[in-house]
């Protein structure tokens, strides 16, 4: 099969689309997803959508190319700054539960995390997935042709869920943090009434049971306001979402 001129630029325009989308979207731009993988699922996207997309004339290629870049790299960015929440409220669970120290190197972030945040962003990741992330990614690479008036829309997007990140995942983690506050004062309470009390032997047990109770009792809560991430993030990368 012999391609014309604008398939061929078609198919890079797709490649520039889909190599943006792949590189900063959630789960499949995480630094522990195999470069192969990446490079597999952009030529999948390529093969499948850049046939059926508009033709490009080669003059045009290198323009078209650069934006489709952008704007698949900026949708791919502002999807993952909403399921960001999640690794906040994970963060902010283990330093309220006194287990900051118990830290390991998570691949997937390319940096030391909290055991329970990256618990979190696992069952964020799950959630994702099954609100249909992967089919979102694919759908945002197969949208009509980009234009500068995409960048215009996704940079206040881009810029408002960076900011509200921290926000959204402190009223997630919100209930463990007030039961962890509240545990404290009332340990401090017994030390001030008992001095010769050892608080400190209880501290870190007493708090973890009041938190454990509290995240099992708001456990629907939580999962609640994970999907809500999840279908967000999956809402600007599908364009529904300004």
């Amino acid at each position: 099969m012999t391609l014309t001129e604008p398939e061929i630029g078609a198919l890079i325009a797709t490649l520039a689309r889909a190599g943006g989308l792949v590189a900063t979207a959630p789960l499949v731009g995480d630094n522990g997803v195999p470069i192969r993988v990446r490079l597999i699922f952009v030529l999948a996207i390529v093969a499948t959508v850049g046939p059926n997309r508009p033709g490009v004339a080669l003059a045009d290629v290198a323009g078209v190319a650069i934006l489709e870049l952008a704007v698949g790299l900026v949708t791919g960015l502002a999807s993952r700054f909403v399921l960001q929440r999640a690794a906040v409220a994970g963060q902010l669970f283990g330093l309220s539960l006194g287990l900051g120290f118990a830290q390991q190197y998570d691949i997937h972030a390319g940096e030391s995390a909290g055991t329970l945040r990256m618990m979190v962003m696992s069952i964020a990741g799950l959630v994702f997935l099954a609100v249909g992330g992967l089919e979102a990614i694919v759908q945002s690479a197969a949208s009509g042709p980009a234009h500068v008036g995409h960048i215009a829309l996704l940079g206040p997007v881009l810029l408002e869920q960076g900011v509200s990140a921290f926000g959204h995942g402190l009223a997630l983690a919100a209930p463990i943090v007030l039961a962890s506050l509240v545990g404290n004062i009332g340990l401090a309470l017994i030390s001030r009434a008992a001095p010769a009390a050892n608080v400190f032997s209880i501290a870190l047990p007493g708090v973890l049971v009041i938190g454990g109770l509290v995240l099992l009792a708001t456990s629907a809560d939580l999962i609640g306001g994970l999907s809500d991430a999840a279908r967000a993030a999956t809402a600007i990368l599908t364009g529904d979402t300004p």
